[in-house]
């Protein structure tokens, strides 16, 4: 829990105010920014009050989070950043309240309050004998992977940290590795203890089955198939409208000729006339869309008939050393 002679949770409030007290008023053109930092440090004294409660309550998660937006609203507040540390302590998380000690000593080292940094330092170097270690080892042939890279619990690790023991807190932590061409692997250690020492090392990575290529189909013989399909199609259509009409010639034809309206000669009366104009421009179509189906129709056989079909596994005799074999594809 807190411990109240630590006298920290008294600092920072104070911190928080004083730098409300140093918004003094600004010319026009810095009016927008001046509300903005006052904004922000009201709302980072709040969320500290309601932090310093929670870890009172121990709440500390909740209470940290609040203390990590304050940290984030006011970056200078050395007295934030010294009570989130301690928030971390609470909490377990050793590794990362060390961390934040250490920043807090050398920060306030360079701001001058020597008492903050010699405290600060004193915690720090109070935690580093109960921190847990995590190793992550990365054999040379691991190492050579193009493009390696390796994350924990999702943040980037240099290559400077591979095979270095590096403080991490309690629970569990995942380990992630890609490389170029390779499968990624997933790891995970779990911290249980203070001062534990745990090590991952990363296994040799699958290759990932390189990808051939298949060969492309041939579509030129089922195009050339369907298109002879079609000219075909459309040869026996034309075909039909040309039997049509040619059986319409030959009625109007026998009309034109009925009851006498036409003699030989062509010489017909105004019944008869039409009629046989009608049978001779039926005459005229059929004949037209007859050699024209026909055409079609002869074209689209050949297209048919004539299109590459697709290759075939084959298979052969061969006469080997232990007698004839049958080779090939099925």
């Amino acid at each position: 829990m807190f411990s109240a002679d630590r006298g920290a949770r008294g600092l920072a409030p104070i911190a928080l105010v004083a730098a409300l007290a140093l918004i003094a008023p600004r010319p026009a053109q810095a009016q927008e920014a001046q509300e903005v930092d006052r904004h922000a440090a009201l709302a980072a004294q709040a969320l500290y009050d309601q932090a310093t409660a929670e870890m009172d309550a121990g709440r500390f998660a909740s209470a940290c989070g609040k203390l990590e937006e304050v940290t984030r609203l006011v970056p200078d507040g050395l007295g934030a950043k010294l009570t989130l540390a301690q928030c971390y302590e609470d909490w377990g998380k050793l590794a990362s309240a060390w961390a934040q000690y250490t920043m807090v000593e050398a920060l306030s080292a360079k701001a001058g309050q020597a008492e903050r940094s010699a405290r600060a330092g004193a915690w720090a170097a109070a935690l580093k004998p109960r921190l847990a270690t995590l190793t992550v080892d990365v054999p040379a042939a691991v190492r050579a992977y193009p493009g390696l890279e390796i994350t924990r619990d999702g943040v980037p690790l240099g290559e400077a940290q591979w095979g270095a023991s590096l403080p991490v807190d309690a629970g569990a932590h995942e380990i992630v590795a890609t490389a170029r061409d390779r499968r990624p692997w997933r790891g995970s250690a779990v911290v249980t203890a203070d001062g534990e020492a745990v090590s991952v090392a990363i296994p040799a990575l699958s290759p990932v089955p390189a990808i051939v290529p298949q060969r492309a189909r041939s579509t030129t013989g089922g195009a050339q198939r369907a298109a002879g399909l079609v000219v075909g199609g459309a040869g026996l259509l034309g075909a039909g409208v040309g039997v049509f009409f040619g059986v319409r010639a030959v009625l109007k034809r026998d009309e034109s000729n009925a009851d006498g309206h036409c003699h030989h000669g062509n010489i017909c009366d105004d019944i008869g006339y039409e009629a046989r104009a009608q049978a001779v421009a039926a005459g005229d179509i059929s004949t037209v869309m007859l050699i024209a189906g026909g055409a079609a129709l002869a074209g689209g056989v050949a297209l048919f008939l004539t299109a590459p079909t697709p290759e075939r596994p084959g298979a052969h005799i061969a006469l080997g050393p232990r007698g004839i074999a049958l080779r090939g594809r099925f």
